[in-house]
């Protein structure tokens, strides 16, 4: 394997396990809110009607779970489909943890606009 080859697998692997460590993060966050969440907690917010959206506090794991199946499927398409082309891989899950880092943002802004 010659040098670039082995450079693009580490930033393949690096993309990767950062992506599965905000979706830990994501699931951690959830989980640990879960239990001090009261029955019903705000989902979604907008500057213009403040709280518009109220849930139980079972759709907190809207958001790991959404992560987990993106993370799921573009792992797959980038391992079978695209398994020739280390470019479109790098890409796909360098958007899978764009998508996570959303994730991981738009949660920690709803849970911290409840807690005021």
């Amino acid at each position: 394997m010659n040098l670039g080859k082995r450079n693009s697998l580490i930033y393949l692997y690096i993309l990767f396990g950062a992506s599965l460590f905000v979706l830990f993060v994501i699931w951690f966050i959830v989980v640990w809110r879960f239990q001090a969440s009261e029955s019903f907690i705000p989902l979604h917010y907008t500057i213009y009607f403040g709280f518009d959206r109220f849930g139980p506090k079972f759709d907190l794991f809207l958001f790991p779970t959404l992560g987990s199946i993106i993370m799921i499927v573009n792992s797959a398409i980038s391992k079978l489909v695209l398994k020739d082309n280390k470019l479109w891989q790098g890409v796909l899950l360098g958007l899978t943890l764009l998508m996570e880092l959303i994730l991981l943002v738009s949660l920690m802004l709803a849970l911290l606009k409840s807690l005021s």
